[in-house]
């Protein structure tokens, strides 16, 4: 089987689209399943030469006041590089030019296309585009292009009827994301450079945050929670792992509530192992988002032993349980107070958070092996169902 990932994003713009499609051509190789290759926008000065497989690149633009780049879809080199490797099917990722580049591929070799939503790109077309008008249009677009899709895949339920209640016509697999993180215990001597750092003790509970510092992912609300808790001298620690364009925005929010002594930005960090050991020496993953579907953090943290706590009824709930049989995450309201009470709630009974953890190890934890798997036999699938059709439409003419 032969794969061509097709995406809007991919390292280093670091985000959760991204490290998908990077952790999922990097297994299809691992495992011998056959080839793949990825094509994504070109960044500047970007060697890909450090990858497992090949990576074909289009032309593209900077975003204004985002990470992302506009891709331009004329490429008939790059088709003609794709049609030397010959690929059963087309897998994208995003549904802006991915797609329409897809569709081009198809046309070209005739093979299906999947598509996978994955996030709210809602919020991104708003701050991109900055007019209604256009920004209805530009979504009106680009739904046409997921319905043009051949198998469209959601990471959650509630991502597939998201998509269903805005313009996605047809039926939807939900195919869930997994973490190139094993259960490994974390480099000891890395987790001793963190206590060293920041002068680390046993006195207080850390909490952790991993992912875009953008203010629609929820910081605010979790500053809030942490201002709360501050003045009602719960001790703590708190880290915000990651870059984008609120970060100098959220420090200084920080520093006006007077956090400025226990809340730690460290940037953004592409050291996996460095990441795991963050990870492996907090108590408490703080995920507020009702942006993120199906956060890939979630299971990173669970695997490092970091418990969840996220928003009840968000997306990303979706994958964890707050029965007290089956606990895997702290829940709370998406108000300040419920945050706080929820962190707070957290470390008042040790028994229960140390049942929690377990569970959320024991049960959130999918590695991508898994993953790509299921995905093979749904390829296999997928490519028999288009066979068949191209069959049948040929005998009718």
């Amino acid at each position: 089987m032969n794969v061509a990932f097709v995406t809007d994003s991919f390292p280093p713009i670091i985000d959760g689209v991204g490290r998908c499609v990077l952790e999922c051509a990097k297994e299809f190789v691992a495992g011998g399943h056959g080839k793949c290759i990825v094509v994504t926008p070109h960044v500047p000065g970007r060697d890909y030469l450090q990858y497992p497989f090949p990576v074909f690149h289009f032309s593209s633009l900077p975003l204004p006041n985002m990470e992302y780049r506009a891709g331009y879809p004329y490429m008939p080199s790059l088709i003609k590089k794709i049609g030397q490797m010959g690929i059963d099917i087309i897998h994208a990722h995003s549904p802006f030019t991915a797609m329409t580049i897809s569709k081009k591929l198809r046309k070209k070799f005739g093979v299906p296309i999947i598509y996978t939503q994955h996030t709210k790109w809602e919020y991104d077309i708003a701050s991109a585009v900055g007019i209604p008008v256009i920004a209805k249009a530009l979504e009106k677009y680009i739904y046409s292009n997921i319905n043009a899709a051949d198998d469209v895949w959601a990471v959650s339920q509630k991502t597939g009827e998201h998509i269903k209640n805005r313009g996605f016509s047809g039926e939807f697999t939900v195919m869930q994301n997994g973490t190139d993180f094993s259960r490994a215990d974390a480099d000891p001597a890395l987790l001793e450079s963190l206590s060293q750092k920041y002068e680390i003790g046993e006195r207080a509970p850390i909490l952790l945050f991993v992912g875009r510092m953008m203010w629609y992912k929820n910081q605010m609300l979790t500053l809030e929670a942490l201002e709360t808790l501050n003045k009602r001298g719960f001790d703590f620690r708190m880290f915000f792992i990651g870059d984008g364009i609120d970060l100098e925005d959220m420090k200084k929010t920080a520093r006006e509530k007077n956090l400025h002594d226990k809340v730690f930005f460290p940037g953004r960090i592409d050291d996996r192992e460095l990441l795991r050991a963050y990870y492996a020496k907090s108590d408490l993953f703080v995920f507020p988002s009702t942006y993120d579907n199906a956060p890939l953090v979630i299971r990173e943290a669970a695997a490092c032993g970091c418990p969840p706590l996220v928003i009840k009824n968000s997306s990303a709930s979706e994958i964890l349980d707050d029965s007290k049989e089956n606990q895997t995450a702290f829940f709370a309201e998406e108000t300040p107070e419920s945050v706080a009470d929820g962190i707070e709630g957290a470390f008042s009974d040790m028994g229960r958070y140390e049942f929690v953890k377990k569970n959320a190890a024991d049960k959130i934890y999918l590695p991508w092996s898994k993953v790509i798997e299921r995905s093979l036999a749904k390829y296999a699938e997928i490519c028999g169902n288009y066979e068949l059709r191209a069959t049948q439409k040929k005998g009718g003419d």
